[in-house]
């Protein structure tokens, strides 16, 4: 359903940017994603979510709230975030200069307007309800409610990028913290609140769930962070001296572009100060791989903390009624 709401959304591009439009969105994890035969090793770990799990988790909150939701409605909403979380993955690989499927064959200056195209087909998702009968009001809290994210995330990202210029020992766990709840912590709230908002959830409902994916959102950065330092910790000295090379092979280039993650922070903490390990004396550098490998583990229990308090926060949400067993996986808590 959710796939042949996004191809009717499609159809209105021009053929020349429906071809890359697609391109997108048939990247890893994406709703039209295609079958990957070169996964990295560290993509095994853990339970393989669906791919669409973004709009996924939108249709599934609205069909939570209201069982009898017009699926078509809630379709609708769910492709439009399917279609801002595109774009924005997209411009976030851009920044970062990941080398990404994507990004080595749309190349810097077509991915970005892809990215321009998917953020106005997410608003043209939702304006499309005024076809199904929505109500003009309900249109505008969503538009609205979209709109604020786009600024929170952008904001996020903004921080993020200003954060690379300044010196890792004056940075805070705290600043962490705020800058992932602005980029994914604000997206998955996103997700959860506009499923809410097109089932015609109260404002205490609303914010529920909001809170919740909030919480997730930054559970789940921390983790990620913790995950991809980790796999490069595996290869001690060698392996984070030569990241900058591996970055063609998209591994994370954290220490290297002066990224400002949890762990790196806290392991700048614990060892004083942050040493230049492609070039530090070997002792100094097994230094901060011990100092790293402490903040490794540190974030994963504030991770941990964040998972409780989002788990807390489904319990609220269940003494109404139990979320759905495939809703339940899709946050993580099966």
């Amino acid at each position: 359903m959710l796939i042949e709401r996004l191809h009717l959304l499609l159809a209105t591009l021009q053929p020349v940017l429906y071809v890359d439009v697609v391109s997108a969105l048939e990247g890893e994890g994406k709703l039209l994603s295609q079958p990957h035969t070169d996964a990295h090793p560290s993509d095994s770990q853990g339970p393989t979510l669906p791919d669409g799990v973004w709009a996924l988790l939108t249709l599934l909150v609205a069909q939570y709230i209201s069982p009898d939701i017009d699926p078509t409605c809630a379709s609708s909403v769910a492709v439009a975030i399917e279609c801002f979380v595109c774009a924005i993955d997209l411009l976030d690989d851009v920044i970062d200069e990941d080398q990404t499927p994507t990004l080595q064959t749309l190349g810097v200056a077509r991915t970005l307007n892809v990215s321009t195209a998917l953020l106005t087909l997410a608003q043209q998702a939702i304006l499309s309800l005024s076809q199904q009968g929505v109500q003009p009001l309900t249109i505008l809290r969503l538009l609205n409610t979209l709109q604020e994210s786009a600024l929170v995330v952008t904001a996020g990202q903004h921080r993020d990028v200003l954060a690379e210029q300044r010196p890792t020992r004056d940075f805070t766990r705290e600043e962490c913290i705020e800058i992932a709840a602005a980029k994914a912590g604000s997206i998955m709230r996103l997700a959860c609140r506009l499923g809410a908002l097109c089932a015609g959830a109260d404002d205490i409902v609303c914010e529920q769930f909001s809170e919740l994916g909030e919480l997730l959102g930054i559970a789940h950065q921390l983790d990620n962070d913790s995950h991809d330092l980790y796999y490069l910790l595996q290869g001690g000295i060698s392996t984070i001296a030569s990241t900058e090379a591996e970055t063609a092979r998209n591994i994370k280039t954290d220490l290297v572009r002066g990224k400002k993650t949890l762990p790196v922070v806290l392991a700048a903490q614990i060892n004083g100060t942050l040493q230049n390990t492609s070039s530090s004396a070997d002792e100094e550098k097994e230094e901060y791989l011990r100092a790293l490998h402490e903040g490794i583990l540190t974030t994963w229990g504030i991770c941990v903390l964040y998972r409780e308090r989002a788990r807390d926060r489904l319990q609220e949400i269940e003494a109404w009624k139990p979320v759905t067993p495939t809703l339940r996986f899709l946050l993580g808590f099966e």
